[in-house]
Parts: C-alpha cells; sequence; structure tokens
C-alpha cells in the first residue's frame, strides 16, 4: 500500500501540468530572460538617476524641503532603489542564476521597481487640486515586466497587484508627512489604470508562458527533454537533455526534415545515414567509442539519438586553445583513438571522418585525458553486400583536411583511410596546423592527391621522437599499401615510441585542475557533420597503387 501511494505521489510529480510548474520553460528561454533582466535593472537605475536628479535639482524641490542644504528623506529613498537596479543588474548578469531562483526574483523585483516609481508620492509633495493626464509609470511597468522575465500566470498576477497597490502605501505615507489627501476621484484616476494593467501583465503572461511550454512540449524526445543547444552542424544539432524519471544527463543529436521539396526528397537518404550512424555506433563496445543509450524517432519526422554527456573539449579545441601538445600526451591521446577504431574494423566499420573535431578529451569518471570518438556518420561496411555508397561518384564524404587520397579522388576505401586520417590528427595535435595549409576545400583535397606532406618535427615547436615522426610520415603515405595495414601495427608502434618524459596520472590530473573547470560539456558535432565537395575532372583520378 505504501509502495502504491509512493508511486501515485511520483507520476503526479512527474504529470503535473507545465503551468504549475515555472521551471517547465526551456532553460535557454530562461537564460535569455536573465540577460533581459540585467540590462532592464541598469535602465531602471540609470532611468531613476536622472528622473530624481533632475527633479532635486530644481527650486521648488528645494522650496518644498525648506532649502535645506545637505542630504535629504528622499535622497535616501532614490538612492535606495537606484542601488537596487545596480545591484540586481550585476547579479542577473554574472551570478548565473537557476531558473527557480531567477522566477522567484522577477515578482520581487517588479514588485519593488513599481515602489520605487511610486515613491515620488513621499519624496515629491503634490497639491490637492493637481490634475492628473494619462497613465502613470507604473501602469507601464507592470505590463512591460512579464515580458522580460516570463513566468506563470498565477506568479504574475499576484506580483502584478501588489506592485499596483505600492501607491497606496506611498501615499499614506505622504499624508502623513504633510501632503495634502487627494479627492477619491483623482485617486481613481491614478491608480486604477494600474490595476487594469496588472489584468493585462496576465493575459501576456499567459501567452508568452504557454509559448514557452509548447517550446518545452516540442523538444522531448522519447523520455528526454532537451535543456539547452550545444553545438551543431551541415547534418544535425547537438543539445544537453535531461531524462524524465533517471538523474542521469545525457546528449541529444538530432536531424530534423526541413521543409523544401529538395530537402524532402532527400531525407529518406539522410534518415538512412542518421539510423546507420546510431546502429553502428551501438554496436561497438570499446570504452573509447561515444556510448549510445537510445534512438528514435518524433512525430514531426526528427530522427534523435541520445548519447552520453562528456565533461572535456575535442582535440580542435585543445590545440586552438592550448597550442601544439607534448609528444608524450599525443601518444597517450592516439593509443586510445586506436583501441576505438581497432574494434570498428573488427566489425568491418570504416569511420571515414576521423578528425580532431571527432576525438573527444574529457575527464571521465577519476581518469583524465580519457578519449571518446564520435560521429560515426559517415561509417562504411567494408566489403560484400554490405557496401552502400554515401555520395555519388565525382563527389567527396568527408572533411578536406584530413581526408586521404583515395577518399579524395572518389574510390573504394577501407580501413588504411582511417590511418591515413589517424597521422593527419597526430600531426595536428603535434605541430598546431594541418598537414597541408590550403585556403580552399578543392585545393586542399588535390595537396593530398599530389602533395608531400613535411615531417611533423620540421613544424613543432616542442620536440618530437623520430619514431613518431617516422610513423605519422608512413601513415600519410599516398598509396594505402605503403601505410600501416592495420591500426593494431600503429599501436604497436605508439607504443614503442620513446619520450624524454611521461604522460602520468598526475600531469594529466594537473593539467585539467589548471585548465579546465569541472563542467557536463558535450560532443559538438562536426562542421559541417558532412562536407560534400564536387571534384574538378583533374582531380578523380586513380591513386597509384
Amino acid at each position: 500500500m505504501h509502495d502504491h501511494k509512493r508511486k501515485r505521489r511520483v507520476e503526479r510529480r512527474v504529470s503535473t501540468p507545465a503551468e504549475q510548474r515555472p521551471d517547465s520553460l526551456p532553460t535557454d528561454m530562461i537564460r535569455r530572460a536573465g540577460e533581459r533582466l540585467s540590462w532592464a535593472a541598469a535602465i531602471y537605475a540609470v532611468t531613476y538617476t536622472l528622473a530624481y536628479g533632475s527633479s532635486r535639482l530644481t527650486p521648488e524641490f528645494l522650496e518644498i524641503w525648506g532649502g535645506r542644504a545637505g542630504v535629504l528623506p528622499p535622497d535616501f529613498i532614490a538612492v535606495s532603489f537606484v542601488l537596487l537596479g545596480v545591484i540586481t543588474a550585476v547579479w542577473a548578469r554574472t551570478a548565473g542564476p537557476s531558473p527557480g531562483t531567477l522566477l522567484a526574483v522577477g515578482p520581487l523585483f517588479l514588485i519593488a521597481g513599481a515602489a520605487g516609481i511610486d515613491a515620488w508620492l513621499v519624496w515629491g509633495h503634490w497639491e490637492a487640486d493637481m490634475t492628473w493626464v494619462g497613465i502613470s509609470w507604473t501602469a507601464v511597468w507592470i505590463v512591460t515586466f512579464p515580458l522580460i522575465v516570463p513566468n506563470t500566470p498565477t506568479r504574475t498576477l499576484a506580483a502584478a497587484l501588489v506592485a499596483a497597490s505600492t501607491v497606496w502605501v506611498w501615499y499614506f505615507i505622504g499624508v502623513r508627512n504633510g501632503g495634502p489627501p487627494l479627492s477619491a476621484s483623482l485617486l481613481v484616476t491614478i491608480i486604477l489604470p494600474n490595476y487594469i494593467c496588472a489584468g493585462i501583465a496576465v493575459v501576456g503572461a499567459r501567452v508568452l508562458y504557454g509559448l514557452g511550454r509548447d517550446i518545452a512540449a516540442a523538444r522531448e524526445m522519447g523520455s528526454y527533454q532537451l535543456i539547452g543547444l550545444l553545438g551543431e552542424g551541415g547534418m544535425g544539432e547537438v543539445w544537453k537533455a535531461k531524462h524524465k524519471l533517471l538523474a542521469r544527463p545525457a546528449a541529444i543529436k538530432l536531424i530534423k526534415s526541413g521543409g523544401s521539396r529538395a530537402t524532402q526528397e532527400t531525407t529518406p537518404g539522410v534518415l538512412h545515414r542518421f539510423e546507420r550512424e546510431v546502429q553502428a555506433t551501438a554496436q561497438l563496445r570499446s570504452p573509447h567509442t561515444v556510448e549510445v543509450y537510445d534512438y528514435g524517432l518524433t512525430e514531426d519526422h526528427t530522427f534523435y539519438y541520445v548519447m552520453e554527456l562528456l565533461d572535456g573539449m575535442n582535440l580542435e579545441q585543445l590545440v586552438a586553445e592550448h597550442g601544439p601538445q607534448p609528444a608524450e600526451r599525443v601518444v597517450h591521446v592516439l593509443l586510445q583513438v586506436c583501441h576505438s577504431l581497432a574494434e570498428a574494423h573488427e566489425k568491418g566499420l570504416v569511420h571515414r571522418d576521423i578528425k580532431p573535431a571527432n576525438i573527444f578529451i574529457c575527464r571521465y569518471g577519476r581518469d583524465f585525458d580519457f578519449v571518446k570518438v564520435l560521429d560515426f556518420g559517415l561509417v562504411k561496411q567494408s566489403g560484400g553486400s554490405g557496401n552502400v555508397k554515401l555520395t555519388d561518384v565525382g563527389s567527396f564524404a568527408g572533411t578536406p583536411a584530413y581526408t586521404s587520397p583515395e577518399s579524395a579522388s572518389g574510390e573504394d576505401v577501407d580501413q588504411r583511410t582511417d590511418v591515413y586520417s589517424l597521422g593527419c590528427v597526430a600531426f595536428w595535435l603535434l605541430a598546431g596546423r594541418t598537414v597541408f595549409e590550403s585556403t580552399s576545400a578543392v585545393s586542399m583535397l588535390m595537396e593530398h592527391l599530389s602533395a608531400t606532406p613535411p615531417a611533423p618535427s620540421s613544424c613543432a615547436e616542442l620536440p618530437v621522437p623520430e619514431a613518431l615522426d617516422q610513423l605519422i610520415l608512413d601513415c600519410l603515405e599516398k598509396n594505402p599499401h605503403d601505410r600501416p595495414s592495420e591500426i593494431w601495427e600503429v599501436a604497436n608502434r605508439l607504443r614503442a615510441v620513446e619520450t624524454s618524459s611521461s604522460w602520468h596520472r598526475g600531469r594529466m590530473r594537473a593539467w585539467w585542475d589548471r585548465h579546465v573547470a569541472p563542467t557536463h560539456d558535450v560532443p559538438t558535432p562536426s562542421a559541417p557533420v558532412s562536407q560534400v565537395v564536387p571534384l574538378p575532372k583533374e582531380a578523380r583520378t586513380s591513386v597509384p597503387r
């Protein structure tokens, strides 16, 4: 009986309507609301300073307060609300408040802001027979604020009613301090628009909040809900996600069919490639291949798969942010890549898009510099009936800077194409640049077909052992038969490389503690995920055997 009640409580919590849960809004939508709150608070502080300052310097203001010099009582009120705006602006900009905190602070700032606007009833005396035209700035503030920080209609209504009522507090304080009472008709003229605008604010909040819930619902992928976009490429996007019941975070890669006729005609082929990517990745068990949890297709034809969320960066980011890497670390990284590729090759799979952006280095549990190979989107079954062409003859699939000559020329490829690409990756890690530095994709492919690659040691700032230098050059041979034939051969030669120092766990941990704060990052898909470059006729030639 107890278990049954507990299950019902969990089900109610999971199925609570979105309008009752402020955190049901998309995280990125709330984050942008925080940025808007920062700007609104800053503008509030500046405007308040100008409005009070211009009034404070007038002879009428000094006459009201007896012509006294120095600090006056209303000065304390004005400074308090200016500081409130400044503090709120800085906090929203720098503190990175959680969605729950931001949605709780929003209504409070709405009320405090209205109180600051209505404080003129204290720091500026009025005449009993004064005339009033139009609505107050408080009413404008009440209507506008829900568009800055969206919230539930219930919270918005409560905060707007309190904000509309602050004028009463200041009015009675002003009367007690010598201000003349106003007629009932004038009070209604001043205050009634505040309550009308409070009702309008609720309508706007309901519309905006409903749109946010619709976005959140549209982002649900099976048992997962998308939280925020983390990266995008030519064919896919990667989102941070959370499971509806489990605490484990995840990353979701998705591709959505477009609305144009051309896109719809190519969608079956694209989805087929995407489905083969997840199936190919799911059958691999190497700890250095990104783990896939689930995949599916939504009602709007968005294909997605769920993979582990990683804490780190890809090798492209590593070198771009931290420069060329020492030989001992390069060997450590390449050996892990070899472990992933070896299993794929044993299963007859060729990755075909090995490049720095598709190799992720991360914290993994208690391990540092742990490598994950990503993006098997161009994977190909080598040999037999499983050999599926992904591009037409005369086109190239992959990334020009890291492609093999046989892939560039449109020939059939085997696992030695991954060996060549791995050599390009090793060159990048050691030298901080690509093997060839052409500015266009076509000229880059031409250089892979015919140009002699430089030795990494001739381009690297740090020492490169001779054995590692020669291994990379062997991997970059134009003729596949002249390269190491198996990825395990590359791994064995890497183990035999003697470096001046070792890349031990203490060095790894010190590097990560010094350079990378612990986060939950995600592998960013290569941009583009698949790059198709038409080749000129002179490039469509066979590589010499």
